[in-house]
């Protein structure tokens, strides 16, 4: 499948509603207590401290399913939840909290990264960054813009 300018500017729409859903999930746990796991203890022994929030897993949650609702077909690579149709021809890169660490220290040093690879090379990505409701999209075809408050 080509990837036309209107299907372009669809699916940039659609990462726009991903990251406000993605902020939806998070930010409530911002700076609250919250859940704490260390991925880190299911690996070999020496494996560094992998901090996981409820924050990470909700926001994937809540992005899978907005995928999964609009385009069955595509696939899903998270960081929390794993691969879903991985070889499908769109597939979502997903990593709801980038900078765990910063969340867990109350530090707004941390920010939600989606992308979009069409047969296996990238068509879209994001950096949403919602609690100063900053959002970076670009992608070779469309081009950058920051939206600030939702306003480009």
């Amino acid at each position: 499948m080509s990837l036309s300018p209107t299907l372009l500017a669809e699916l940039d729409a659609f990462l726009v509603e991903l990251n406000r859903a993605s902020a939806a999930a998070i930010l409530p746990l911002f700076r609250a207590d919250h859940g704490l796991e260390d991925k880190g203890l299911a690996g070999p022994p020496g494996t560094v401290f992998d901090p996981v929030t409820e924050a990470d897993k909700a926001a994937e949650r809540a992005i899978r399913v907005l995928i999964n609702d609009r385009y069955p077909d595509h696939g899903i690579i998270g960081e929390e939840y794993g691969e879903e149709r991985a070889d499908a021809e769109f597939v979502w890169v997903l990593d709801p909290v980038d900078g765990t660490r910063a969340f867990i220290a109350g530090l707004p040093l941390w920010t939600t990264l989606i992308g979009l690879r069409h047969e296996g090379r990238p068509v879209l990505g994001s950096i949403g960054q919602p609690y100063i409701g900053e959002l970076y999209i670009g992608g070779a075809a469309t081009g950058s813009r920051l939206m600030s408050r939702g306003k480009s």
